[in-house]
């Protein structure tokens, strides 16, 4: 048996402190990290966490060393990329996480490393919550063939190695951390710590090789923001010299190279979604809702808006640079520590200040379009743009037109009926709003003994104004209303919350109590159970993220961005908001392990008004999801165009068939991105270019005029 020691330091970039204070802690472990590089023989890698931003924050403080860190990440002795930032894959667009391991990967070119040195690219994932069923496919559609995972797999994948293989068949061998990425902090010590979790090297060997089927095995020596100790690797050497051990202190490329395929490994074919070894915290989901509501809004502006526009808009010239930068603020905020809201409050305002620029971007490249397009207008009156490819309200499908003002069509409210304890849609839908006590965290819901929902302590519908709520501590304002070219009926919802330590839930109720629930995620329309897989230290979940969309019995909810759902026999509820003042407590009755540090957060409490809006669809289907929402949460835009021009209306870009991803410009090629959510292949088109796509599949066509 030989054992792969891979120095490294899990590397939260903002978390209980934020980026400022974690910066400083970056500059001294990695000051540490070079001096031993250049300065001990046996310190021969370390790894960067498999994001290369630590080294743009590094050299930020440090421009004086980049050339030693430049030599060292062409040696193979400083490991950068694959990704930007370890991007939390459920919470962000498919199309953010294509876009971060764009620039990780860039970020290795520009030290001359398209490959690594010594073995090929993994896609390292040591800590999210759970992955995406595409993952695999969008690391294979990089050439990355290998995967590094902890958290999500389900008991049933024993072993250190597995395939994990995306719906349309895309595989990556996949290394699973069952014993965690600290298993080796303390090889140098003589004999195991306190802690069982850091055990001797002896100890930590022993337990890798119990889960493995090859003759190599990968031993993680590091932690959360840890730092190697100067020497620590010689006196490993030393001892395992002593022992008749046969290690080697090398990067994970080497490992992977090494260790090879097992002969007889286990397939797993989509998402990850499972607490069967390692805590999934899937509440955080429904942490900070505001935000997940807030990076959909933003996503979208940038995707769906701001980039086709500005590529397919005549006249319009690519504004690179400012989209370089707004996507950077993105991936920023896509780090798996700030995505999931369980962090500091300083971190939180932080995260909403890089949206503000973001979103200011987005609007100031969407406004200028906008302009290209009115004053080339033949026309006068409203000009339309439709987002989606398929034709919406007369306006073709990624085209415009032009309207008179007074044949816009509008929303009408929908009247509201008051039953005692919820309210009544017209067709009969019932709507419910529950409120209830929460002693958990940040990361865990957490009834306290005997808790149970509440209902409100009164309905009310006036004359031309919303339905009122009303519990103790929180007014909930809400209000129905339909558009004529509609099948949903959208739901405008102000929660005014003035209570601490609680759980606010809108329910729909269903024509029955279904058995499995159907949802977006990245690339994906995923069928699911009700509840997730669970172990002694974490309870199977009933909550799951949804991204924009969540289907059961045939009624669907709509949203914007990512939301926490839940099916609670026949009704199917979504979480308006989770107010808690703790990060982390150190055992709760839902979760009895530690999980971050109890660190206040005031702001979780999530206390004043927010705004929210949904919207419900019934007699629904899986396939028609996509569409809806994009009829929901993606708006035609409007502007006014006196005419003058010579331009008449027309599709900008003519897509059929397919999902679109993403429209933007490569230089002077055109890039789209599509994706086929069927289990069938499809035939798409884009202009008169024909495009087949495998079943589930996502591909990328370049046109050059």
């Amino acid at each position: 048996m030989k054992a792969v020691l891979v120095p490294h330091s899990h590397w939260d970039r903002e978390w209980y402190e934020p980026f400022a204070v974690f910066r400083l802690k970056l500059r001294d472990m990695l000051d540490t990290v070079l001096d031993m590089l250049d300065g001990e023989a046996a310190f021969t890698h370390f790894h960067l966490d498999g994001q290369s931003v630590l080294l743009e924050d590094y050299l930020q403080m440090r421009p004086e060393r980049s050339d030693d860190v430049a030599a060292h990440v062409r040696a193979g002795r400083l490991s950068i990329g694959p990704l930007y930032t370890l991007t939390d894959e459920f919470l962000v667009s498919g199309e953010g996480i294509i876009r971060n391991l764009e620039k990780g990967l860039a970020q290795a070119a520009y030290y001359g490393i398209h490959t690594p040195v010594d073995g090929p690219w993994a896609g390292y994932m040591p800590d999210q919550f759970g992955h995406i069923g595409q993952f695999p496919q969008i690391l294979r559609m990089f050439g990355i063939e290998r995967a590094v995972i902890l958290r999500g797999a389900p008991a049933s994948l024993d072993r250190s190695a597995f395939v994990w293989q995306s719906p349309d068949g895309s595989a990556v061998l996949t290394e699973y951390l069952i014993h965690g990425y600290f298993v080796g902090a303390d090889i140098a010590a003589e004999q195991a710590g306190i802690d069982p979790d850091y055990p001797d090297l002896q100890t930590a060997i022993n337990l890798v090789a119990s889960v493995s089927d090859r003759d190599v095995v990968l031993v993680p020596v590091g932690a959360d923001h840890w730092t190697p100790e100067p020497g620590m690797f010689d006196t490993a050497t030393s001892r395992a010299a002593a022992a008749g051990l046969r290690i080697e202190i090398a990067s994970l490329s080497r490992f992977l190279s090494l260790a090879g395929r097992p002969e007889h490994a286990k397939t797993w074919t989509g998402e990850l979604r499972a607490a069967s070894t390692w805590v999934l915290l899937s509440n955080t989901v429904g942490t900070r809702t505001h935000q997940k509501r807030r990076r959909g809004r933003t996503e979208a502006l940038i995707e769906r808006y701001a980039e086709p526009l500005a590529a397919l808009v005549p006249g319009s010239s690519w504004p690179k640079e400012d989209l370089d930068a707004a996507w950077q603020l993105m991936l920023l905020n896509a780090g798996h520590d700030c995505a999931y809201g369980a962090s500091a409050d300083s971190v939180a305002l932080d995260i909403d200040a890089r949206f503000d620029v973001a979103e200011a971007t987005a609007h100031s490249i969407i406004d200028a379009a906008m302009r290209l397009l009115a004053t080339s207008s033949a026309e006068s009156g409203v000009l339309r743009w439709n987002p989606s490819p398929f034709e919406r309200e007369g306006v073709p499908g990624l085209g415009w037109s032009v309207q008179p003002a007074s044949s816009l069509p509008a929303a009408t409210p929908v009247d509201l009926e008051v039953r005692i304890d919820h309210l009544l849609l017209p067709d009969g839908t019932r709507i419910y709003v529950t409120d209830e006590d929460d002693e958990g965290d940040l990361f865990t819901f957490c009834p306290p003994e005997g808790g149970a929902p509440r209902l409100p302590l009164s309905i009310e519908v006036s004359d031309g104004g919303p339905a009122r709520l009303t519990f103790d501590g929180i007014v909930v304002d809400l209000r129905a209303s339909r558009h004529p070219h509609d099948r949903f009926t959208r739901l405008s919802v102000r929660v005014d919350n003035s209570r601490e330590n609680h759980r606010l839930r809108l329910w729909v109720g269903l024509p029955s109590s279904p058995d499995r629930v159907t949802a977006l995620s990245p690339f994906e329309v995923v069928d699911r159970p009700l509840r997730g897989e669970g172990f002694e230290f974490e309870i199977g979940s009933s909550t799951w993220p949804a991204r924009g969309a969540v289907l059961a019995a045939g009624t669907a909810l709509l949203a914007e961005g990512v939301v926490e759902y839940e099916v609670d026999q026949d009704r199917l509820g979504v979480t308006l908001l989770r107010a808690v003042g703790m990060l982390a407590k150190p055992i709760l009755a839902t979760r009895p392990i530690w999980a971050g540090p109890s660190t206040p957060t005031p702001e979780g409490q999530c206390l004043g008004a927010y705004d929210i809006e949904l919207a419900v669809l019934t007699e629904a289907s899986a396939d028609q999801l996509v569409d809806e929402w994009e009829r929901f949460a993606l708006p035609l835009l409007d502007t006014s165009t006196f005419g003058g021009g010579d331009a008449t209306p027309s599709n900008l870009l003519r897509v059929e068939g397919a999902h679109l991803s993403a429209v933007r410009r490569i230089g002077e090629a055109l890039e789209v991105r599509l994706w086929n959510e069927s289990s069938e292949p499809c035939s798409a088109t884009i202009n008169d270019r024909a495009v087949e796509i495998r079943p589930a599949g996502i591909v990328t066509i370049t046109l050059d005029d």
